[in-house]
């Protein structure tokens, strides 16, 4: 199969006195799944989303399977659903550090050196949360990993990073970098997409399809999510780069305890995998993935064939023309080529899950 579409997202910045005066969002554009799966059996579409979707396949699979079900109005045994939960779980912890150590800290070649294990020990983490899995006992892959964030300084004490550590360097990097060009007061301006807005978004998928998928808003409103949203705390005062580095690291550190005793902290694996029965054969799920919260809609016809499936990305909402991303650059000054690091890394912050380019347009003063 050969999908051809826009698989990027771009970002224009225009700058007058240094100062970022407008942000500029076209959206990618994603591949038609509805049509070009309608008539075909549902696993036909199941099976492929590994090939469709590189980053968290899991969420997307475990997203439509429960989908199908509630269409189907086949019940889920418990065992089951903490079985798609502890996958979900491994994935976003795997694309969580794995961002950490390919992205923010991939300069240090000391730290990657030594990441070499905890990454594989991840990899096996993954497998070991598919049924019938084989390799390195569970045991030995979550010592493993233990060890490994430990080196790269994911600490279990409240501070989180360990001092003298490569992740500890990386904090003090950029905290050093936020001090210039406004990056350290970025507001927080943006309400969180949660669990109770499930609802809503999958009305407006049933009701507007791909158009609300493309650029959603619940009610002109458009929330963040992700993994800042998902530890914002209750009155944020800051929500630069270095907080959302901050938080990323302490997701990480919370998904490991997770892991290893099998059970959340608090009640935040209430919310990872959520089905909805719309009736007529139709069925809705949302998945608390990597980047945010995943959506999909599924509609089957008498035969059990795709009638009709709409999907909702996390990115679409960070990467909203009026969402979160251009909330968080808008206004900060550039004064160098180091700057432009800064945008990066305040990009990169919010995880797109495809690449993106940037460009910086020159504009008169107003």
């Amino acid at each position: 199969m050969t999908l051809s579409f826009r698989n990027r997202i771009d970002v224009v910045l225009s700058v007058a006195d240094q100062r970022i005066t407008d942000v500029n969002i076209q959206p990618r554009t994603r591949p038609p799944l509805g049509r070009l799966f309608a008539g075909k059996p549902a696993e036909t579409l199941l099976a492929a989303l590994p090939r469709l979707f590189s980053l968290c396949a899991t969420a997307h699979q475990v997203a439509l399977l429960s989908a199908i079900e509630a269409a189907r109005g086949q019940p889920v045994a418990p065992l089951t659903r903490h079985r798609r939960i502890r996958a979900v779980v491994a994935e976003r912890f795997a694309e969580l550090l794995r961002g950490l150590l390919l992205g923010p800290i991939a300069r240090d070649r000391g730290a990657l050196q030594q990441a070499h294990g905890l990454l594989q020990a991840v990899a096996s983490l993954q497998g070991d949360a598919k049924p019938g899995a084989s390799g390195p006992s569970r045991a030995d892959v979550l010592s493993q990993i233990k060890m490994g964030l430990g080196q790269l300084g994911v600490s279990s004490a409240s501070e989180i990073v360990a001092p003298g550590t490569p992740l500890a360097k990386l904090m003090t990097a950029a905290r050093m970098a936020a001090e210039d060009g406004g990056w350290r007061h970025m507001p927080a301006v943006h309400g969180v997409l949660s669990a109770a807005d499930d609802r809503a978004v999958v009305a407006g998928l049933m009701d507007q399809g791909s158009a609300f998928a493309e650029t959603p808003e619940l009610d002109g409103r458009v929330p963040e999510t992700g993994v800042w949203a998902r530890r914002r705390p209750a009155a944020p005062l800051q929500a630069g780069p270095v907080e959302r580095l901050l938080a990323r690291i302490a997701e990480v550190a919370a998904l490991a305890r997770w892991i290893e005793t099998g059970e959340a902290e608090d009640d935040s694996d209430e919310g990872i995998v959520t089905a909805y029965a719309l009736g007529h054969r139709c069925g809705a799920a949302a998945v608390e993935c990597t980047r945010g919260r995943l959506h999909h809609v599924i509609e089957l016809d008498a035969q059990g064939a795709i009638a009709r499936f709409e999907y909702l990305a996390p990115t679409e909402w960070n990467f909203h023309p009026r969402g979160p991303v251009v909330s968080s650059l808008t206004g900060a000054v550039l004064r160098g080529a180091a700057d432009r690091d800064a945008v990066d890394a305040m990009i990169g912050a919010f995880d797109p899950c495809v690449g993106y380019h940037l460009t910086t347009r020159e504009t008169a003063h107003a």
